[in-house]
């Protein structure tokens, strides 16, 4: 894969690796999303049918709904405590916090009063999500300690498609020996290069990768070191303190090989697509989450898929009931967003949901085991919904 640059983080891009040298994946990911100039996430609203991929709560109020009762559900389950924080780490426009909200005063007024505390770096959403959220209790924070260290209580809430978007280093098989993959400059085109040996350093992927020394020349593997740093920080804070966190994006259950991606306008585009103007993302590997999250003394309940989650805890009632009250092109646009969601052709298998919580044992409502094993070539369409 190569690419021109032909943005003004781009051509900067050019200019740093033809003064420095080439770079890692992950920092050509964190430039792309967030440089405080010209990052993806600085620019303007990516989200929805005019911005460049439609996130489960754009689709429909539904989702926010199913989340917001199953914490409500969770947080009930734990004895309603008191001195409770809410968080959402990626909070996107405000759309799922809000119906979240809406289903809590209705059935579960205490946690409206609870504080809301957001993990959000963009200026520009921040503003969305505050014009969204209204007179909620709202603090925003550009780190996990800080919010960590801000709130107080047990922790219930959730974090979409948030993990996804961390910085992603890559390593790629060469000659017997893992190496560095990176980013550089060839014929005046961003492209990848084959980096350093990478055997002086530990390689935190899952342990049947790692016992392939046979592995052939070209594949690639991933691991997200800052995705590491905030779950051990959040399942510590679990730990000592309770709660529960939805965990909702796309990825397996182990790692996922090359799977970085970029989209623009709905659609699929080259990794260096015109820098800063297209959203980059990965695979999430769920099994390295709940390898940190036990190391910190909680757990991650292993993910089950998006359709079976929501389908379990009652998205086609809920449905069904709204759609009886509904002229029938609502229904119709209400049983198209259940498709949707819990669709495999659509969002429904590709997309996981797992839970944070305290040590223990046992499954709750909504993870029941599941099939996990698919394939990851077929991120396609789903990419688009990213």
């Amino acid at each position: 894969m190569t690419g021109s640059g032909d943005t003004p983080l781009g051509d900067r891009l050019k200019a740093r690796i033809d003064a420095d040298g080439p770079i890692g994946v992950d920092d050509f990911m964190a430039a792309c999303l967030g440089d405080a100039q010209d990052g993806y996430y600085q620019q303007s609203d990516p989200f929805g049918s005019q911005g460049d991929f439609t996130t489960a709560p754009e689709i429909s109020g539904l989702f926010g709904e199913m989340c917001g009762l199953y914490l409500a559900h969770m947080f009930e389950r734990a004895g309603a405590p008191s001195q409770t924080s809410v968080i959402e780490l990626g909070p996107g426009r405000g759309t799922l916090m809000r119906d979240m909200r809406h289903v809590w005063a209705q059935l579960m007024p205490k946690m409206t009063e609870c504080p809301v505390h957001l993990l959000e770096t963009s200026q520009h959403l921040r503003q969305l999500q505050a014009d969204l959220l209204g007179d909620a209790d709202t603090s925003w924070h550009g780190e996990i300690d800080t919010l960590l260290a801000a709130s107080s209580g047990p922790l219930f809430g959730v974090a979409n498609e948030f993990f996804d978007a961390l910085p992603v280093t890559q390593l790629i098989r060469h000659h017997g020996n893992w190496h560095h993959r990176q980013v550089a400059v060839h014929d005046g085109r961003l492209t990848f290069a084959i980096g350093p040996v990478a055997n002086d350093l530990p390689i935190p992927f899952d342990e049947q990768a790692a016992s392939h020394d046979d592995m052939s020349d070209g594949t690639v593997i991933e691991h997200c070191p800052l995705a590491d740093s905030v779950m051990s920080a959040l399942a510590s804070a679990i730990a000592r303190r309770g709660g529960a966190i939805l965990i909702v994006d796309y990825g397996s259950n182990g790692n996922p090989g090359d799977s970085l991606q970029a989209v623009a306008a709905h659609k699929p585009v080259d990794i260096f697509h015109m820098p800063g103007a297209a959203d980059l993302s990965h695979w999430v590997d769920f099994a390295a989450l709940g390898r940190v999250a036990s190391a910190a003394g909680a757990r991650l309940i292993p993910p089950v898929s998006q359709g079976r989650f929501l389908l379990q805890v009652g998205l086609a009632e809920r449905a069904e009931a709204a759609g009886k009250l509904a002229d029938p092109e609502t229904r119709r646009a209400l049983y198209a967003a259940v498709d949707r969601l819990t669709s495999p052709a659509q969002m429904g298998t590709v997309f996981k949901m797992a839970l944070l919580v305290p040590d223990g044992d046992g499954l709750p409502p909504g993870f029941a085991h599941d099939d996990l094993q698919e394939d990851p070539t077929s991120k396609g369409q789903e990419g688009q919904e990213r």
